[in-house]
């Protein structure tokens, strides 16, 4: 799963010379080459955007497909760089989190 696929607005992994030359390519933005990048070796990937714009580009990513050449070299990329942290706590408030209809008893009168 991929949160902060996009580096969490980081300018140097957006820039990467070889997302820049494929979006070039192909006619996109070099974030949705990144997106399309994640999608296409089946990543679930979990984009955030408040600007309309960036939402409706985040989503027009599957009218082409990166070659296998292309793939292996964006996968030369990794620096070993996390954009998401959790500590310990906040796993495990994640893991016992609760919809609020799952928290409240609900009582059915049914006479």
């Amino acid at each position: 799963m991929s949160w902060y696929p996009l580096g969490h607005g980081d300018k140097s992994l957006i820039n990467e010379p070889v997302f820049v030359q494929l979006g070039q390519k192909y006619g996109k933005t070099p974030a949705q080459v990144i997106l399309r990048w994640h999608t296409q070796v089946n990543f679930a990937v979990i984009p955030g955007s408040r600007n309309v714009d960036h939402i409706k580009d985040n989503l027009n990513i599957l009218d082409f497909t990166l070659t296998d050449e292309e793939l292996k070299e964006i996968a030369k990329l990794d620096k070993g760089v996390r954009y998401y942290h959790r500590t310990d706590e906040q796993l495990k408030q994640f893991a016992g989190w609760r919809p609020q209809f799952e928290r409240q008893q609900t009582v059915f009168n049914l006479s």
